[in-house]
């Protein structure tokens, strides 16, 4: 088993040089090249070893980032996470999802369309199929850089997150493949701050964001933001796509998801890094059409949510008892009975019904 989300997870055995498996194989999970792929598989499986001196970077990052999972001081720390089954909502000393400098504050506005943009259906978006993940990892200068060690704590952390997501799926037809990019940047820790207007979110974003667009080879702003995901779902044949920023520059808020990104501070506020997981696979199930269940999102037990159009029954404020737990809810590994069908997974009981599986 690897971290706690209870999952018989193992590597695979490589692909062929032209990329075909060798034998059919099992639900894949993560897939970070031809040569790392972790998938669901019987504990005494036997699989091929790797020859890890032949990893590429990203490759190198995935299989370290299992390594770090496997280990007994990683479980541990998983067993002893801080806030464990806390609701979002935080409650006395514990942190709240939307808590800025102790102000509460409403999530992130959603991105205005473009002047004169020509209008277009509403994007279908599932988790079921490939999908593409960019990790954006940004480094500073000084304090603001992103350790060796900090970078395999992310890539292990949104593993981690994304086995129980992909885990969790009924068809087990979820496979998250990674473009991981490392982006070193020399913009000011001060660039952005007080920030004031109609989006702080962006004041505070766009220095450093711009300054990792730019180094990963992509324009500045919303569009070169579309563009990398566009680019990174076309190279790895997904159905769908989303990126994530990792930094250590101040933000709006320490966690946030605006439609097809999700933006997270290393610190991960009053949660802590060994809580990096669950938050990630919080905002994913955003980015997806899974809404908030806490009660300081203001959330209601009616609307119509993710591709199935279902309402949000497990809302804290209205539910019996006030819910049950869910990764919507609360810093659980657990989810309701309604958040599959926000997710969009492939669901086998309505089969001839499900909505085909859409593009992001």
């Amino acid at each position: 088993m690897a971290g706690d989300v209870n999952l018989p997870e193992a590597l695979l055995t490589p692909m062929t040089q032209g990329g075909a498996a060798l034998a059919a194989p099992p639900p894949v999970l993560h897939e970070y090249g031809p040569a790392v792929r972790i998938g669901l598989s019987a504990a005494s499986a036997l699989h091929a070893p790797i020859n890890e001196a032949g990893l590429n970077a990203q490759e190198r990052l995935g299989i370290e980032a299992f390594k770090l999972r496997m280990r007994a001081s990683y479980l541990d720390a998983k067993e002893n996470r801080p806030h464990r089954s806390a609701s979002w909502s935080g409650d006395g000393d514990q942190p709240q999802q939307h808590r800025d400098q102790g102000r509460l504050v409403p999530p992130a506005p959603p991105i205005p369309p473009a002047p004169l943009a020509v209008p277009q259906a509403p994007v279908v978006r599932r988790l079921a199929g490939r999908i593409a993940v960019g990790l954006v990892i940004v480094s500073g200068p000084g304090d603001l850089e992103m350790t060796a060690a900090q970078q395999q704590k992310i890539v292990a952390e949104v593993q981690n997150g994304l086995s129980f997501l992909g885990g969790r799926a009924p068809a087990r037809d979820v496979t998250f493949t990674y473009d991981i990019q490392v982006a070193s940047i020399t913009t000011p820790a001060v660039a952005g701050q007080n920030a004031t207007g109609s989006d702080p979110y962006e004041q505070l974003e766009a220095p450093w964001r711009d300054a990792a667009l730019a180094a990963i080879g992509q324009p500045a702003g919303l569009s070169g933001i579309a563009r990398y995901i566009k680019t990174i779902k076309a190279a790895r044949s997904a159905h769908a796509a989303y990126c994530a920023f990792f930094t250590h520059y101040q933000l709006q808020h320490f966690a946030y998801c605006r439609g097809d990104y999700v933006v997270m501070h290393y610190d991960n506020d009053g949660w802590g890094t060994d809580n990096l997981d669950r938050v990630f696979a919080h905002e994913t199930g955003h980015v997806f059409g899974a809404p908030d269940e806490y009660a300081l999102s203001g959330c209601n037990c009616a609307g119509s949510h993710g591709v199935y159009g279902r309402p949000n029954l497990n809302c804290e404020s209205c539910a019996d008892k006030g819910g049950v737990p869910c990764i919507m809810k609360s810093n659980d590994w657990a989810m309701c009975t309604e958040t599959p069908y926000h997710l969009g997974y492939t669901m086998p009981h309505l089969a001839g019904l499900s909505p085909a599986a859409g593009t992001v």
